[in-house]
């Protein structure tokens, strides 16, 4: 017999369900409750909650699947594999492939994954509606003008079918297939044990496709009675009705008929009119029945509705979280608390980020892809591989995936050798045998060789695997791919290293964590086997192989449970289990949103279906009934809540509100919630997040909020909402406190070089990093302005070296100046490939061009230097010359600090030149090459920039029994190598390039003739005009006495430095010079520190003519007259 429940949302029809299910139970007697899949573990937990642990067992509850399951089990057929949804694509793929030129409305797409989900979700539908492949294009002959694009979707269906039938079965099959097993037992007339003697009751569908229907016609003819419960008015049906009930009217219909068909009675419908669940919420009532009939009785309140017009989709969220906490406040259970929303993928985002902060925990009710995995990651990294894909990005993948026989050591040394050299195919296959710390570190510390094996470790191990994996994929098919990938895992040691993974995360964040983290593996290796079963012998490219994996990866469904059964619920409208929730939050209410306006899906346009329907099929997804769904999608999420109702929608988004919600504004006027600063600031977190300015604040509010964030709360002694800000500016954590560990990175004497110095006066904390901590930053093995520099300094010093040595290619060469311009060519080739040779372990046709360019430019350089050197008085005497420690090393200059500690000048000038007049005096020039646009501003040496020559000039001056002794300072000129560039016509670009000096000169003439003797302008950092040195250009000049305040300034700065530094100061505050960007933008640092540009940033603090005498005042110029 079949009963019909029918009665609105909350009219009490699952109640009387379970009554009836208890009163048998307490009988004695069996019941089978069948609900949809995602209703079944809640539908368990309901049982037992309402039954009873004695009586509960005397109910099972079903999906139609799970009783299809059972249904076969007991009769046979359970062995055969089921498809999932991606693999039904799959399946798709194959029948295209084997139909080849039989299709053609489709051809060009055969072999695209996405069509395949496309065509497998068309065939379900069309399953669904009862239809087979065959019926389908003897249909098609008469759908007009769409009939031979579905004539030819028939044809993909029969070849889907009848692939199918060798591979397993689909969902739809294994209902039809149950039906058949019942229908055949009922005729034996002998059901499965777990049917005799059974009611069933069937609850919270809205419709049943065709295998469905199927089904329950076996069980009508078999069982005594089936009770269906439907959201039904109990109005009757009319012809063309597109109504709320319009769908649960054509389902009663539609089991009706069934019933009589199968020879069972029908009982006159149970009719249950009552608003149960809000009869203590008028307001809510009223909004059922508003949605029901039009109409309602308005109550003078509405405090259970509220209307929410939000400024964006994270307001929503984030007012959404402290109405939650103020209910929480009241003692309701989160369990009780629901969030619904149409589109998840609109929300998830802001939801978890606002509840996390308001402490609020959540489940959200959707299904968990393995997609990202670690052994999904693995595969994809491999198949790139097999398609020919960049070795050093895969092969770093699928090191840092986990799964490999790799120590955390080799994978690191592997990724950045990996960084470091950029490895050709043709590198991985050879064994690493270059620095890893790039070009120019010839001889490698026991550190280097110690990464170099672990990287090559590494490379051997994976080099192998991949390459064994390639030899075996060569015009193989899909079954042989998979098994492939499979061993290839195995040699890596990937099932070794899961289950050591599993077991870690066991230890670490419990048993939960580390079963999601089995269940990838499993659910990764099922779809290779899937792949295997389903493409079987068939010959695919590896790049279908891999659309067709990924596709499986976006389908498949590890599956979550909830970490806590006292969680708030956030669900999709069309997928919501609700569990009688006492509060729900319906955000995105926006037009076009939610009610959605039904699209196109599948392969079926409208006029598809409209011409199907034409012929007496009823398609489930037809327009209409889309529309009815989305009606009562709409109308389940508004009535789901027994005490209180929040909608929202994001208008400051230019979102206007839903018609569907225009009658209940209209009748209902439901006021907006009144969110107070104790909701909006709950937590610490969330108080924090308002002050920063996620909601505007009036002065009371901010202050009181200060307050109570600086107050304890409840249950500790100290406060803990400002307590980490007040912390952090108490001790600044770019502030060393723990001096003695300082002191044992530091030493008691300190030896720091003039660039070093520079370092610490841009940013302290950037030369902690570097200079104390020691961190190095990767660099890439290229050719780069750094690595320029390098070599041309090195070119520099070779060439000019006034006593070459046995290492010195110029060793027993012609002498420097006498080298015309020809020679001067060939001696810069011959520096440049030397260098390349011992330096630069790089053979690529793009590297020999640089080289090639960089030849050029040192020759016009060389040249330049011969020129000056020619005319020029001083005479370079030492190159790379050391200052501080070792072999011919000029002495560094020793500074005291006030406690007893020591500070050391120490680094490498580039170039030493002298000058000895005929009456002995001698005279000192510090040389440095530089690439860019260098330019000496004492504003900048004032603030500890720009330093590194002066202090090396000074250093040399004040060496007190070297080879500089009595010398006097000439000056410091820099050499901008590497001009910038500039726009000039072509027929100055043809000359020689002219390069740039800047610098600082003494102020005397002398020294101006030494250095420049036809007064060119060419060989000083100022020109000349009119026969003497530019007056616009006394900042390029300085004489003995400010040469002398500005050795005093420099010996405070190197000083100050120290006593700082000893001091733990290291903040984080860059120094910005007023011309230049901010130093964080090409720092290597930055990522450690964040820095945000405009904070804590300092200016260059110097007077407006440093180093220059000081004016005197008023009153002293009196006293001097």
């Amino acid at each position: 017999m079949l009963k019909l429940v029918l009665g609105g949302s909350g009219s009490g029809k699952t109640t009387l369900l379970y009554a009836r299910i208890r009163a048998r139970a307490q009988a004695g007697q069996r019941s089978i409750l069948l609900v949809p899949e995602q209703f079944t573990s809640s539908t368990e937990g309901r049982i037992c909650r309402e039954l009873g642990e004695q009586l509960s067992g005397l109910v099972e509850s079903f999906s139609f699947t799970s009783l299809a399951e059972h249904i076969l089990a007991a009769e046979g057929g359970a062995a055969v594999q089921t498809l999932s949804d991606a693999g039904r694509a799959v399946l798709v793929r194959r029948a295209l492939e084997e139909l080849q030129d039989n299709v053609h409305y489709y051809y060009r797409h055969r072999r695209s994954a996405a069509f395949c989900q496309m065509a497998a979700e068309t065939i379900d539908e069309l399953k669904s509606a009862g239809l087979s492949g065959v019926q389908l294009q003897r249909l098609a002959q008469n759908c007009g003008p769409e009939s031979g694009k579905l004539a030819e979707l028939g044809l993909i269906f029969q070849g889907y079918e009848t692939l199918l039938a060798g591979t397993g079965m689909d969902p739809a099959d294994r209902l039809e297939l149950a039906a058949d097993r019942l229908e055949a037992a009922l005729a034996r007339g002998s059901l499965p044990e777990f049917l005799q003697e059974r009611e069933i009751f069937i609850d919270e569908f809205d419709t049943f496709n065709a295998p469905k229907k199927r089904l329950m016609g076996a069980m009508l003819a078999a069982l005594p009675a089936v009770t269906v419960a439907l959201c039904d008015d109990g109005a009757p049906l009319v012809p063309g009705d597109m109504s709320l009930f319009s769908g649960a009217k054509q389902v009663a219909a539609q089991l009706r008929q069934l019933a009589r068909k199968n020879g069972a009675d029908v009982a006159a419908p149970e009719l249950l009119r009552r608003d149960l669940r809000h009869r203590e919420a008028p307001g809510l009532a009223a909004v059922t029945a508003l949605l029901e009939t039009g109409t309602c009785e308005v109550p003078p309140t509405v405090p259970e509705v509220r209307l929410f017009a939000a400024a964006s989709r994270e307001e929503e969220a984030r007012c959404t979280a402290a109405a939650i906490r103020r209910l929480m406040k009241q003692g309701v259970r989160c369990s009780k608390i629901a969030v619904v929303c149409r589109d998840l993928s609109q929300y998830r985002a802001a939801v978890r980020y606002e509840f996390r902060m308001a402490e609020i925990p959540l489940y959200c009710d959707e299904p968990t892809t393995p997609e990202f995995s670690a052994p999904a990651t693995a595969v994809r990294a491999l198949l790139a591989l097999l398609r020919g894909a960049d070795l050093t990005e895969n092969l770093t993948v699928l090191a840092k995936t986990g799964l490999c026989s790799l120590t955390e050591q080799q994978v690191c040394a592997l990724e950045n050798y990996a960084y470091t050299w950029s490895p050709s195919a043709a590198a991985w296959r050879a064994p690493f045998e270059k620095s890893p710390r790039g070009f120019g570190e010839t001889e490698l510390t026991d550190e280097d060789k110690a990464t170099l094996q672990a990287a090559e470790e590494a490379r051997v191990l994976l080099v192998h695997a991949t390459d064994t994996l390639r030899s075996k994929v060569r015009g193989v098919n899909a079954e042989q791919i998979s098994q492939a990938l499979y061993f290839c895992l195995k040699e890596l040691g990937a099932e070794e290293q899961q289950a050591a993974q599993v077991e870690a995360i066991r230890m670490v964040r419990g048993i939960p964590a580390a079963e999601e983290t089995a269940r990838e593996w499993n659910v990764v290796m099922q779809l290779l086997d899937e792949m295997a079963r389903l493409l079987g012998t068939q010959s695919v490219t590896v790049n279908e192989y891999e659309d067709l994996f990924s596709l499986l990866l976006r389908s498949s469904d590890l599956g979550h449970i909830p970490q806590t059964l006292d969680a708030v619920v956030l669900a999709s409208a069309g997928k919501m289990r609700l569990d009688a929730p006492d509060y729900v939050f319906v955000l995105g209410l926006a037009e076009g949103e939610f009610p959605c306006a039904p699209s196109e899906s599948g392969l079926l346009t409208h006029a598809d279906r409209d011409a199907l329907m034409a012929n007496a099929i009823d398609l489930p997804d037809c327009f209409e009934n889309r529309v009815v769904r989305e009606q009562v999608c709409f109308y389940k999420a508004l009535t789901a809540p027994a005490k209180g109702l929040w909608l929202s929608w994001p208008k400051g988004q230019g979102k206007p509100l839903c018609a569907a919600l225009e009658p209940l504004v209209e009748q209902l006027h439901p006021e907006p919630p009144q969110l107070a600063l104790p909701d909006l600031a709950a937590t610490p977190a969330d108080g924090l997040d308002v002050l920063g300015g996620g909601w505007p604040l009036t002065e009371t509010e901010r202050a009181s909020l200060t307050a109570a964030l600086e107050a304890p709360q409840q249950g500790q002694s100290t406060p803990q909402g400002l307590a980490l800000l007040h912390r952090m500016a108490e001790n600044p954590p770019r502030q060393v406190n723990d001096l003695p560990a300082l002191e044992s990175l530091l030493g008691q004497r300190l030896r720091i070089s003039p660039s070093q110095l520079e370092k610490y006066y841009t940013c302290r904390y950037g030369y902690f990093l570097q200079y104390v901590l020691g961190l190095k930053p990767r660099r890439r093995a290229e050719l780069s302005a750094d690595q320029s520099g390098t070599l041309m300094h090195w070119v520099l010093q070779m060439a000019l070296d006034p006593r070459p040595g046995p290492d010195n290619p110029c060793a027993g060469l012609q002498p420097f100046l006498e080298l015309d311009d020809e020679a001067m060519a060939q001696l810069a080739a011959l520096l440049v490939d030397e260098y390349a040779r011992r330096c630069l372990p790089e053979d690529t046709a793009r590297f020999s061009y640089l080289l090639s360019r960089l030849k050029k430019s040192m020759t016009s350089l060389l040249c330049y230097l011969r020129d000056e050197q020619n005319q020029s008085q001083f005479r370079p005497v030492a190159c790379e010359l050391k200052i501080g420690r070792g072999e011919n090393a000029v002495p560094g200059q020793l500074y005291h600090l006030s406690d007893g500690r020591t500070v050391q000048l120490i680094g490498t000038v580039d170039r030493a030149d002298e000058w000895v007049e005929d009456d002995g005096t001698r005279w000192v020039r510090v040389v440095d090459y530089k690439t860019g646009s260098k330019k000496l501003d004492l504003k900048e040496v004032y603030c500890g920039l720009d330093c590194q020559m002066l202090l090396y000039l000074f250093s040399l001056t004040r060496d007190p029994s070297g080879r500089f002794t009595g010398a006097e300072p000439a000056g410091v000129l820099y050499l901008l190598a590497d001009p910038a560039p500039e726009t000039t016509t072509r027929e100055k670009a043809a000359r020689s390039v002219e390069y740039q000096l800047d610098g600082l000169v003494r102020d005397e003439q002398k020294v101006f003739d030494a250095m420049d003797a036809d007064e060119t302008g060419r060989y000083l950092p100022f020109s000349y005009r009119n026969g003497v040195p530019s007056p616009y250009q006394k900042d390029k000049r300085a004489d003995i006495a400010k040469l002398n305040r500005i050795q005093l300034h420099l010996d405070d700065l190197v000083t100050q430095m120290g006593e700082q530094l000893y001091g733990g100061q290291i903040a984080a505050e860059p120094l910005v010079p007023s011309t230049s960007k901010s130093p964080c933008t090409w720092c290597d640092y930055s990522f450690i520190c964040c820095h945000e540009t405009g904070i804590g940033e300092r200016a260059l603090n110097a007077p407006a003519k440093p180093f220059e005498p000081e004016e005197p005042t008023e009153e002293e110029k009196e006293e001097q007259l």
